[in-house]
Order: C-alpha cells, then structure tokens, then sequence
C-alpha cells in the first residue's frame, strides 16, 4: 500500500517535538533520539483547526516546505506562495502565543527576492535550517543555501554532490520534507515511506553523513505517522 508523502515539517520551540505536515492535516510529534519516535502529542488535525488564520489562504489544503525560525516563528510555503507565522504550544491559538500571519501570503520571489529567476521561485520541497539565519532549500535534485535575513543566496549544489552519501539512495533525485533536530549538526529527511537522520555542517552548504548508516522506512521507527500518512 502507498503511504501519502509528508509534505512538510518545521521544529517545535520545545525539546523534540516537530510539526509534521500531510495534506491538510497536521500532527506534534515527539522525535526524541534514540527512541521510537512514535508519540503523537496532538493530531491529526486540519491545518485550519489549529491554524486558523489560514484559512482562505494558499496554505489551508496543505503546506509544501517550512523550516522553524527563532521566538516561535516559522516560515511555511505552498505552490509559489510562502508567509511568516507564529505559533504557540500544542494549541497554536493559545491566548498566551497566539498564532497569527506575521508576513504574506506572498508570492516566494517577492518574499525572497534572492530566488527571483530561479527554480525556488515556483516551489520549494524542503528546508533545513542550519545555522543562526542560514536555510538550506531543496528543490528536485538540486538545493541552495540562503541567508534568509540578507535575502541572499549563497550557494547552489546538486544533492549528488552536495550530499554524496545519499548517492545511490532514494533522496538523490529529490526530499519531500525534512526539519533541522534539536541535536546539532543532525537533520531528519523524508522521501515516499523513507527517511534518513543525515549529518549537516553548520553553516556551509555540503552536507555530511548518512548517520545510523542507512536508510530506513517511516513505519520502522515513526510508526503512529502511519495514522495520518495513511488514513
């Protein structure tokens, strides 16, 4: 059976918790290392129950790319469409950290004038956030690194080369969703029913290790995601 793909996830401001993305509905996960990661705070839920302020936007049947920013900001993304929000503990709607549209909805070349003529103008797959206001994009087999705070682009790289121990694997050709983990140097990738934990350089574009030393399918060790992969 086809599982849906995850269409993205950012990091949560509390210890290994993320937000992972799948068409229109939404879960908080714990990824603590080392364990199964398989316990559902919240969700699923439609993405408009806990972000409400997206709804009649490009985001409300579901979200494309994302990566976590600082102060409970994140910027998320859909088609060529991208914004900045904020979001609070589990209730994203909480009185206390309301969550609420900071910037956009915005076309990402106008966002983003850096990536203006470039293929991440029409749509981004996944973002990893790698050092204080630096990203990694991934579009198809290709990925640039952007300070999103100087809205400059400064590096372009083929995952290929860029990531050479995922030559040979399913994330060669392309990553569906991926988030930066609260432990440094260390990002989760997701592709179909795979991931990968995969080691990142602070800061510079080329990518390091395969850690764990292999690929391995979701359901191994994030099983209750089936729930909402494959509903």
């Amino acid at each position: 059976m086809t599982l849906t793909r995850i269409g993205a996830a950012f990091r949560s401001f509390k210890h290994n918790e993320c937000y992972v993305f799948v068409d229109d509905k939404y879960v908080v996960l714990n990824y603590a290392p080392g364990a199964k990661k398989h316990e559902i705070l919240k969700g699923p839920l439609h993405i408009v129950a806990g972000f409400a302020m997206l709804a009649r936007t490009p985001f409300e049947h579901g979200i494309d790319c994302a990566f976590e920013t600082q102060h409970n900001e994140a910027f998320i993304f859909s088609g060529n469409h991208c914004a900045l929000i904020t979001y609070g503990p589990h209730v994203p709607h909480h009185q206390h950290h309301p969550a609420r549209i900071l910037a956009g909805p915005k076309k990402i070349a106008t966002m983003f004038t850096c990536l203006h003529g470039t293929a991440f103008e029409h749509g981004i797959d996944a973002a990893i956030r790698t050092l204080d206001k630096r990203v990694l994009l991934f579009k198809g087999n290709a990925y640039a690194l952007m300070d999103y705070h100087s809205n400059r682009v400064l590096a372009n790289h083929y995952i290929r080369t860029g990531f050479k121990t995922l030559v040979g694997t399913v994330f060669e050709n392309g990553i569906d969703a991926a988030f930066k983990s609260d432990k440094k140097d260390e990002a989760y990738i997701f592709k179909n029913q795979y991931y990968a934990c995969i080691n990142i350089d602070q800061g510079h574009p080329i990518g390091g290790h395969l850690l764990g030393g292999r690929v391995k399918r979701i359901h191994d060790d994030w099983s209750n995601l089936t729930g909402i992969l494959n509903p």
